[in-house]
């Protein structure tokens, strides 16, 4: 039984809106799990572990992408990793909030607010989205418009029930 759902994808992709309304129609908590400056494994592990009927907004997975990005590298060790992963693919949903470049572009410069990813990083972060994403079972959402969102909700509500 899913307990839990993870929202993720690049910045400007679109994951608050879902998260929002993910939350709003289960009745569900939702937390966000941006970087922290401190030990990353353990953090994820106690998040992963002891919450349900919650929907996170990021997870592990932004934490390797940013790192990498970032960091000079992923955080976690293979077999950190590979507990993490085991973890989010148990009892928990993710939603892959992913669309086209462009789309991307465009949100990112009608943000009004300046945001820690530049310009001209974000179709490398997409790009490592959509390759560490390939490991996981995804339910995809191109974020192309309401009615798309809407579609979305009605899947995920079937799959909960």
């Amino acid at each position: 039984m899913i307990n839990k759902i993870i929202v993720e994808g690049p910045d400007s992709s679109g994951k608050s809106t879902v998260v929002e309304r993910i939350k709003n129609m289960l009745h569900w908590d939702s937390k966000s799990l941006h970087h922290l400056e401190k030990d990353q494994f353990d953090r994820y592990l106690k998040e992963y572990a002891n919450n349900s009927n919650i929907v996170f907004d990021r997870s592990h997975i932004s934490e390797i992408v940013y790192s990498i990005l970032w960091r000079n590298g992923n955080p976690f060790s293979d077999k950190e990793e590979e507990i993490l992963n085991e973890m989010v693919k148990s009892k928990t949903l993710i939603i892959f909030v992913c669309p086209e470049i462009d789309i991307i572009k465009n949100r990112y410069k009608e943000r009004k607010f300046e945001q820690q990813i530049k310009f001209d990083e974000l179709e490398k972060s997409r790009k490592l989205f959509v390759k560490i994403m390939k490991n996981f079972p995804v339910i995809s959402y191109q974020s192309k418009d309401y009615g798309e969102l809407d579609s979305l909700l009605l899947k995920i509500k079937e799959i909960i029930k």
